[in-house]
């Protein structure tokens, strides 16, 4: 068999300490700082998450259990549904949702350091059907080990590392931070059993970024509701392509699935072949849109008899999926004014083998044009 050729100006704030104590949030990061690894706070994926009493927004109380649907739930911590015009956009997404969330089985609930009366307030000006609980004092919130003290960090014994700067851009907001961001969580989603194991979990690496629905049920192996797809046999293979969403808003981390089933006898190669052309996902350079590495399942090992090698291959029904981001940033966002849809493009590359030679390279055109979402900054209705 002959082998393919290789694949070619942070606005300072002056903090109130007294409203940090209000909030609860207890002393300032001791020296040295270490940087923050969103990913590794808060309970792990097998590991149970600590139970909770807390008023939803009709004033009664909710546990863990109460909230609980027949397979499980869906536990979103969200850093507020007054000021944050991503978490609220998140929310109005949640509730286009929630149906098909519940028609699997799954209970929702957002936690929040909101007050009941913040969160009534939004359940009625938007029309909201999921449970929506106040963590005043963010006691939960530090249960779950996922406080946000990056804003708190502005007052305390190391707020001239530049390093701070750039976390308040990335944790916090572009346009800096202030006291009443004391008590806020770190974003992010928790699926989990009957039992309150986690199954998996969905936290992001900005204060901008939100996961959809459809992307955390569809990365989490529970099927997405069917989107319109892209059908392509080819000579060796045949591809079936969807995203998760056909509509988007700034800051929305959304995926491109591609199911692919290679014919008889033919097997494309996997990452960690060397010397090979390992399949791949290739999307064009597009401003708008940030681009995550792709996933790829578990491979399958081929023996190769003549060279008496044995590489990672895929010969049996795989499936790659790409992540996305629609970047939210203020500056993004003006670019997108005005538009009322936005595009991507991109190219699936492989070769494929059989058991005496590989084919020629074959570059799989694809695109999706997506429905333009706007971001929801109104603030509640008083």
């Amino acid at each position: 068999m002959m082998k393919p050729h290789r694949s070619v100006g942070l606005s300072m704030v002056t903090f109130v300490f007294a409203a940090l104590a209000v909030h609860g949030t207890g002393a300032q990061p001791a020296a040295p700082r270490t940087k923050i690894d969103v990913s590794k706070l808060g309970p792990q994926v097998g590991g149970r998450v600590p139970d909770f009493r807390l008023s939803d927004q009709f004033g009664r109380m909710q546990t863990l259990q109460s909230i609980m649907g027949a397979k499980g739930a869906m536990l979103v911590f969200i850093r507020s549904a007054d000021w944050c015009p991503y978490c609220k956009t998140q929310m109005i997404e949640l509730q286009n949702r929630v149906q098909d969330l519940k028609a699997r089985g799954l209970g929702v609930a957002v936690i929040s350091y909101d007050p009941v009366e913040i969160l009534s307030a939004f359940t009625k000006q938007h029309g909201i059907s999921f449970l929506m609980l106040s963590d005043v004092g963010s006691a939960t919130i530090k249960r779950y080990g996922i406080l946000n003290t990056v804003a708190m960090e502005l007052a305390g014994p190391n707020a001239k590392d530049p390093a701070i700067a750039d976390d308040i851009k990335t944790y916090v907001s572009v346009f800096g931070g202030n006291a009443r961001m004391a008590g806020i969580a770190f974003p992010g989603t928790f699926m989990l059993d009957r039992s309150g194991r986690v199954t998996s979990r969905f936290f992001e690496d900005s204060y901008i970024t939100r996961t959809t629905v459809a992307s955390v049920l569809l990365r989490a192996g529970r099927n997405a509701s069917p989107v319109s797809a892209t059908k392509i046999a080819t000579e060796y293979l045949d591809v079936t392509a969807y995203p998760s969403d056909t509509s988007i808003a700034p800051g929305n981390r959304i995926t491109l699935a591609f199911d692919i089933v290679p014919h008889a006898g033919v097997h494309v190669y996997a990452p960690g072949a060397l010397g090979y052309r390992v399949i791949d996902v290739k999307l064009d350079a597009e401003p708008a849109f940030r681009v995550f590495p792709t996933k790829y399942p578990p491979s399958q090992i081929y023996f190769f008899k003549p060279l008496k090698e044995r590489v990672p291959v895929y010969e049996r029904p795989f499936t790659l999926q790409q992540d996305v981001e629609l970047d939210g940033m203020p500056t993004s966002q003006a670019a997108l004014r005005g538009k009322e849809t936005v595009s991507l493009s991109g190219r699936l590359n492989y070769q494929a083998c059989d058991a005496q030679i590989c084919f020629n390279p074959v570059s799989v055109p694809m695109s999706w044009t997506f429905t333009l979402r706007p971001i929801l900054t109104e603030r509640r209705v008083p």
